[in-house]
């Protein structure tokens, strides 16, 4: 199989139930960092960003934001500025909002949700100029350098460090939101907490250290296949099972040699399966129909994890997103929601299959 590039992902994405819609407010910025987190000291401006299209500076702290992409938008609604402008989330609800980000706009910050951008096309200029953006966040998106220079023109706006849709951790994001915005010590505490949330749940089941994983999605039942996904070691949902104490089956480093650097998945041949060593296997799904076919399938069925019952499948997609796009709003989402505890029990041989919702 040929390593798919993260750009071509999203736009397999639109085969599944994505949905999005319009919400027709501009939103309003609060002051105070999300939960319990202190705003703390606000950092000196300007502020000067790097990233793969040059530099950026921020000249004063940005009230009214606009984000494109993934996760940035959870990190400045965390922040504690309700963003003026969003890109449509994969696992939304009719309006195009995660659970996490809905209540932490309007319960939270007692805001207004924000307007969800149209980018059938790339990013809508006039659209993002009517919400009159002051900073324009995009560090986790596919934004190209001609899109980037057009963004400029209407405010300062922040792109990737390196590679589309590749902006590291889910610390590294905060990090770089939480500078561009000022709030380098919300960021902080920000990590902190939600760093502990993981430690506190991962401590309850001792099994997840040193658990041997694979990463991947369910066959489609439509269109078959003759080889099986795994995502590579740096990609964010696998990067998150990392922080459980968990390690990458050791056929991974193997398979991935040789990718290019922005590719995030590689291919293992269905005949090949049992080279993949693995305690548990966890993978997303579009649907029930995609999980059936997946786990009845006769070289799929015989792999050592899943005929010992060692598979953790999210076929709902809000779930997805919150571990595909790990960030500060939705780890703690994900964890209440059992992402953990049912990865613990399919290493102990309970199978999982989170429907949607």
């Amino acid at each position: 199989m040929a390593a798919l590039r993260r750009s071509t992902f999203l736009l397999g994405l639109a085969a599944s139930p994505l949905l999005a819609a319009c919400a027709t407010s501009t939103g309003a910025s609060s002051t105070d960092a999300a939960g319990s987190s202190d705003a703390g000291g606000a950092d000196a401006f300007p502020v000067t960003l790097e990233h793969v299209y040059g530099e950026t500076e921020i000249p004063a702290a940005p009230a009214r934001v606009v984000t494109i992409g993934w996760m940035t938008h959870d990190i400045v609604a965390a922040l504690g500025v309700a963003p003026v402008g969003v890109s449509t989330s994969w696992g939304g609800d009719e309006d195009g909002f995660t659970p996490w980000f809905r209540s932490q706009v309007e319960e939270t910050l007692g805001a207004e949700l924000p307007t969800v951008l149209t980018e059938e096309d790339g990013p809508d200029y006039e659209q993002i100029l009517s919400l009159a953006p002051d900073a324009i966040l995009a560090p986790h998106s596919g934004i190209t350098e001609v899109q980037y220079q057009r963004l400029t023109e209407i405010a300062p706006t922040v792109a990737f460090r390196e590679g589309a849709w590749s902006s590291g951790t889910w610390q590294e994001l905060t990090g770089i939101v939480a500078t561009s915005l000022g709030r380098s010590d919300a960021g902080d505490t920000l990590i902190a907490q939600t760093e502990k949330a993981l430690a506190d749940e991962t401590s309850r089941y001792p099994h997840l250290e040193g658990a041997r994983f694979a990463y991947t999605t369910t066959l489609s039942a439509s269109d078959g296949g003759t080889e099986l996904a795994l995502y590579v070691t740096g990609d964010p949902r696998v990067a998150l099972l990392h922080e459980l104490g968990m390690v990458d089956t050791p056929a991974l480093a193997e398979l991935s040699e040789g990718l290019d650097v922005d590719a995030f998945y590689t291919g293992v041949s269905l005949e090949q399966l049992d080279t993949v060593e693995a305690d548990v296997v966890v993978a997303w799904s579009n649907s029930v129909e995609d999980t059936a076919y997946t786990l009845e399938h006769p070289l799929f069925s015989r792999w050592a994890p899943i005929a010992e019952g060692g598979y953790y499948i999210a076929e709902d997609a809000t779930l997805g997103m919150a571990t595909s796009g790990p960030s500060v709003l939705s780890i703690p989402w994900a964890i209440e929601k059992g992402y953990v505890s049912g990865i613990a029990d399919a290493i102990d041989g309970t199978p999982t299959v989170r429907p949607a919702a």
